[in-house]
């Protein structure tokens, strides 16, 4: 599935699209390539960057993480291209080294090469006197960050969004530090956001806002419930029913249960001089 909104252009790729969506999107603005797809989409996202690169020369390739589903295809496409890579300090090591993958994800994604990165600055020159500010934005990876074209309020939010009430939380994902990403992001005049897997979304301050709502009044119910003394596998079923597809397929990677475990930990508390507009 391909989107164009302006002057960026995207593309949809991976093995799954019924039931569970692993499916993930690349774009194109000015002369880079934000993030690369996964190596099972690798057919479709070569397609669309030689069709995107004999329009207009693609002369970096941006990485807003290190995980497979963005990071896959860099080395096949900088050997492609011969152009740098660019990829978030945190990411580098991994990026080049390789890091463990369960064996759902192999499936799902596939198993990227090793590709040697150069370190994002703060902002990224994109070509034509535009430029994007690298955020970081920590929670579903450590290495994450976002890129944000103010003068447009765009905002490539790689997996910081994904959804407005998430069901699942990874076992190695933060929810104390994505809901802090969230609060940071949302004061930003953001009006779309193209995002890693849900592809176009408008009012993305309305939506990040909406997410951080959703998983703030969460974390306070299951909070609540813990203080009546319910244990935490009767409040997961309570506030988000029983586990489904998603924690089988991934054989207890995604779970609703390490959501509400991980919201039973977060400090409710909002910093002295922070926005408490939470929900």
């Amino acid at each position: 599935m391909k989107v164009v909104h302006g002057p960026v252009s995207g593309v949809r790729s991976g093995r799954i699209d019924r039931g569970i969506n692993t499916q993930s999107y690349c774009y194109r603005f000015g002369n880079a390539l934000i993030d690369t797809g996964p190596p099972a989409g690798w057919r479709t996202v070569r397609t669309f960057v030689e069709a995107e690169h004999a329009r207009r020369p693609i002369e970096q390739i941006v990485l807003t993480h290190h995980h497979e589903d963005h990071a896959g295809n860099a080395a096949r496409l900088q050997e492609m291209l011969g152009c740098p890579v660019y990829a978030p300090a945190d990411s580098l090591e991994r990026l080049r080294k390789g890091y463990p993958q369960e064996l759902y994800r192999r499936f799902v994604w596939g198993k990227p090469s090793a590709v040697t990165a150069s370190p994002l600055s703060d902002t990224l020159d994109v070509g034509s006197g535009e430029q994007l500010s690298v955020i970081p934005a920590p929670g579903h990876a450590d290495d994450m960050v976002c890129l944000f074209e103010r003068s447009r309020g765009w905002l490539f939010s790689a997996d910081l969004f994904l959804t407005r009430r998430p069901l699942y939380l990874r076992f190695d994902e933060d929810l104390s530090a994505l809901i802090d990403s969230l609060r940071a992001l949302r004061a930003r005049p953001i009006d779309t956001l193209f995002c890693g897997h849900a592809g176009l979304v408008p009012e993305g301050a309305r939506a990040l806002k909406s997410k951080l709502h959703y998983l703030v009044a969460l974390c306070a119910r299951a909070q609540a419930m813990r203080a009546e003394g319910k244990p935490a596998d009767a409040t997961r079923a309570d506030l988000l029913g029983r586990e489904g597809l998603l924690y089988y397929v991934s054989t207890g990677d995604f779970s609703k249960q390490h959501l509400i475990e991980a919201g039973l930990q977060v400090d409710l508390h909002v910093p002295e001089g922070a926005s408490t507009d939470d929900g």
